[in-house]
Formats: C-alpha cells, sequence, structure tokens
C-alpha cells in the first residue's frame, strides 16, 4: 500500500514540477527584451525539455518503489534493464524524432510564429517545437501534431523577405502595351501604399520594389498572354500585399477596359454545323 501511496506522490510531484518550469519560463521571458518569436521556441523547448526528464524520472521511481529498478546497486541486470527500455522507446522511432527535432532547432529552420508549409502537405502556423514534435495551427484552426522524425521539408514563409509574384493572363487581342503601363501604375500604387514593408538595401532605398517583369507566356494553347508582376517584401506582409495587389488589377483593368482571358466554350447546334459543311 505504501508503494502505491509513494507512487501517487512522484506523479503528483511530477506534475507540479512541470507546472512550476512552466510558470517560471513564461515570468522570465516576460521581462526579456529578447525577440518575441525568439522567446516562445525558447520557451517551447525548454517546456519539452522539462516535460521528457520529469516524465523519465518519475518513470524510474515509480520502477524503483516497486523494485524493478535498484539505483543503489550498478548490476548487469539494471544496465540491462535500462538499455531495454531505452530500446524499446527506439523501436517507436524516438530516438530519430529527438534527433532531427535537435538538427530543427540548431540549423534554425523555424521558429514559434512562422508560417511554414511541412512536406507540401501541411501549411500553418508553428505553435510548439519539442524536442519530439512540431504543432502547427492552419487556416481551418485546427492544430497539426507532427513527428519530427517525419519532417522532411520545411518551407519558410517567415524568413527575412519574400517576393510577391502576381500573375495575370489578359486576352491576345489587349494592345501589350496598354496592358504593361496599367501593371506599371498599379507598380507605383503598391510601392507607394506598402513603402515601409519593401525590403531596403544598405542606401535604405527599396532594393527590388514592385515593378513590370514582362510576359512570361504566350503558348497557342493558353487562352490569353501571361503578364508578371513582382516585388520583394517583408514576409509577414506577404499574404496581405498578394491579395491586395490581385484586387488592384481587377480594379484598374475594369477602369481602363482590359479583358482578364478566360476559358470560353462555343456551341454549335446540329442545324447550324451542317449549313457550315
Amino acid at each position: 500500500m505504501i508503494r502505491f501511496i509513494n507512487s501517487i506522490l512522484i506523479i503528483i510531484s511530477s506534475y507540479v514540477f512541470m507546472k512550476i518550469i512552466k510558470y517560471i519560463t513564461k515570468k522570465v521571458f516576460d521581462i526579456t527584451k529578447f525577440d518575441i518569436q525568439r522567446e516562445n521556441t525558447l520557451r517551447s523547448i525548454i517546456v519539452s525539455i522539462s516535460y521528457y526528464l520529469s516524465f523519465f524520472t518519475a518513470c524510474i521511481l515509480v520502477l524503483k518503489e516497486f523494485g524493478i529498478i535498484d539505483l543503489n546497486q550498478s548490476t548487469i541486470l539494471t544496465g540491462a534493464g535500462i538499455f531495454g527500455v531505452i530500446a524499446g522507446f527506439a523501436s517507436q522511432n524516438l530516438i530519430k524524432d529527438v534527433l532531427n527535432g535537435f538538427f530543427i532547432l540548431f540549423e534554425k529552420q523555424m521558429k514559434v510564429g512562422d508560417y511554414v508549409y511541412i512536406n507540401g502537405d501541411f501549411r500553418g502556423t508553428v505553435e510548439e517545437i519539442g524536442l519530439r514534435s512540431t504543432s502547427i495551427r492552419d487556416w481551418n484552426l485546427r492544430r497539426i501534431s507532427l513527428p519530427n522524425g517525419e519532417i522532411r521539408s520545411i518551407m519558410n514563409y517567415s524568413r527575412k523577405k519574400m517576393r510577391v509574384i502576381v500573375h495575370v493572363r489578359v486576352s491576345y487581342e489587349c494592345d501589350p502595351d496598354l496592358v504593361i503601363q496599367t501593371l506599371d501604375e498599379i507598380c507605383q500604387m503598391l510601392n507607394e501604399k506598402y513603402k515601409e514593408f519593401l525590403i531596403n538595401n544598405i542606401m535604405n532605398e527599396p532594393s527590388r520594389p514592385f515593378s513590370v517583369y514582362g510576359i512570361t507566356d504566350i503558348e497557342s494553347s493558353s487562352v490569353g498572354a501571361k503578364y508578371t508582376i513582382t516585388g520583394v517584401v517583408a514576409p509577414f506582409k506577404y499574404f496581405s500585399i498578394a491579395k491586395n495587389a490581385r484586387l488592384m488589377i481587377l480594379v484598374k483593368f475594369r477602369e481602363k477596359g482590359i479583358k482578364i482571358a478566360y476559358p470560353k466554350r462555343i456551341n454549335i447546334d446540329a442545324d447550324e454545323y451542317e449549313s457550315y459543311i
């Protein structure tokens, strides 16, 4: 009976320890002046490590209470038992997850708050990075947890700068000079409206502001000529600027009478077809 009571006390103490660590890290980072994303990432790592340490320590102490592990004697049996526990976890890819998580953190592939695209399947904002798994929140606010060992590729949308690329297809009947002139006006409007979010060079001037890249496709199989504009902006404004750029194109093209190309289908009835032949 005493063993059960001691085991329960160990588990409760472990739980309290994790809560204390979580509280202390929050208070410490609240008074620091680090970058908020770096603070959240470090806090996530510290909490994750403390969870695992607390869990394994509690497991060993509980096993000791029932005499399964003897911490006072370094016997071969004890070593084999601990090795067996580690091997059991390794068979569940734990070591692989931890090692890959370490490299993700060490190489700074992503931070808490980054918008990422993982493995070409999962897209969302990083909420937590642990040694074993990473959690992201997608557009539908679903929380997705991925074992670090299964993360093969990371496309990070939040690293220093991003190039906004907007394509638009215009009917071949439209005057190319008018289209390019109109797109140039839109680029000037974007540069003026979002000048504080453009990436500057060492002279504190926009290094790659919005400009007309040109005609990027005139294949005969397409419905129209494809025009492209580009501009390099701060990553956290990438999506909103790209969205507003498309809206500006629609509004300005309507003012200028420029028609955006789209697939068309012509239906010919049987009698009309016979008259053609």
